[in-house]
């Protein structure tokens, strides 16, 4: 019987560690699945993916038909000039079974984001951000957002206002009041992941390559805070590449970047135009609120109440004595009941909407590598239901 040769007997070839590193990172480049490149290359998909964690080397008739699909040569694949991923080759361990961008390519937009490297969150993060990834690539899906997000403005309080508005207006949304933003974002490509955090209640990361970002949103705070958390994120991802283009530091003096960023998220989510309408709809003066009307009116906008009183103020729609009795009323209630909102709290309608309707899609082509994401998701506590 005719001895099956493998080019592993060749002793010149690199590990097959690295060599199954470099097969994914060409698979990636391909913008091929595992399933699907498993079927152009007649196998099955657990062998390929044993091939990718580095577990066999490849024969010589597979080698050629990856060379062939992958439009490389067999040199490419065997001799690497660099180690297709960082996090591979220092340690000799397998890479994981998905299609990724390393997350450390990714940029912290704020030094919260940048201090999560180093937090119990990161390991968790990451995991989340690759299998987004891979989801992303097995569904085919364009990784990069439909709306710009280096834009030129200025940081002074009309100008955070115009670009606020500048957004609403690439979101088709103009100056009505929006309940759930977050289907604005998914739909406009960002990736929006609700998640358990412990170092910060929200992190957002730039990913420079693709022209998109990466926001985790923390499910242990009450969905106000999580929508308004949103818009701050977008916010700072605004002033990080602001600042980048203009080569500047990346996060500024941090607590006037947080109220920028702050004030953007205030006049995005309550826009000026519907915030005076809505008022005066109730006929109420600047001295006449009560905490009862300030609920009903903020629920409409689906923000707390201590930013909906804010708002108010910086309009000159409340007196400042009157808002600041409705600001002590607010904190009061926030320390009594743990942050929960007075009043009936919003509910946010599809949280991981999008990464579950991925999620959804690769499974229904039966991909190994869809069910393993869907089980790592559930270990993370990321909740993909409808």
């Amino acid at each position: 019987m005719k001895k099956r040769v493998y080019l592993s007997e060749e002793p010149e070839i690199t590990d097959s560690v690295t060599v199954g590193g470099t097969i994914r990172e060409l698979r990636r480049r391909a913008h091929l699945s595992q399933g699907e490149l498993a079927r152009r290359l007649g196998m099955r998909q657990g062998p390929l993916c044993n091939l990718e964690q580095g577990k066999h080397f490849p024969s010589a008739q597979v080698l050629l038909r990856l060379a062939a699909i992958l439009n490389t040569t067999t040199d490419r694949i065997l001799r690497p000039e660099r180690p297709p991923d960082s996090d591979v080759t220092p340690s000799r361990q397998p890479a994981p079974c998905v299609t990724s961008l390393d997350p450390s390519e990714l940029a912290p937009t704020s030094p919260a984001a940048r201090s999560s490297i180093a937090s119990p969150d990161s390991a968790a993060v990451a995991s989340a951000t690759r299998d987004y990834l891979a989801l992303e690539d097995i569904c085919r899906v364009p990784r990069q957002a439909r709306i710009p997000l280096q834009i030129a403005f200025s940081t002074a309080p009309s100008g955070m206002a115009r670009l606020a508005a500048q957004f609403r207006t690439l979101f088709g949304i103009g100056d009505a009041v929006v309940f759930d933003p977050l289907e604005l974002f998914e739909n406009h490509g960002l990736r929006v992941v609700f998640m358990p955090l412990t170092s910060a209640p929200r992190l957002s990361f730039y990913d420079a390559p693709n022209g998109n970002v990466f926001i985790f949103i923390n499910t242990g705070i009450n969905p106000e805070k999580q929508m308004f958390g949103l818009a701050c994120e977008l916010g700072r991802i605004l002033l990080y590449t602001r600042a980048a283009f203009l080569k500047e530091p990346p996060f500024g003096r941090t607590a006037s970047a947080d109220k920028v960023a702050r004030h953007f998220a205030a006049c995005f989510l309550m826009p000026e135009t519907a915030v005076r309408t809505s008022v005066a709809q109730t006929g109420i003066r600047p001295d006449e609120w009560d905490l009862d009307l300030l609920l009903r009116l903020k629920h409409r906008f689906g923000v707390s109440a201590e930013a909906f009183n804010y708002r108010l103020l910086e309009l000159d729609l409340i007196t400042p004595r009157l808002q600041d009795e409705l600001r002590a009323s607010i904190k009061s209630h926030y320390d009594a009941h743990a942050f929960a909102e007075p009043g009936q709290s919003r509910r946010i309608l599809s949280p991981n909407g999008r990464l579950g309707d991925l999620l959804h899609t690769a499974l229904l082509r039966n991909e190994r590598e869809a069910r393993e994401i869907s089980a790592r998701l559930k270990k993370l506590a990321i909740h993909v239901e409808r």
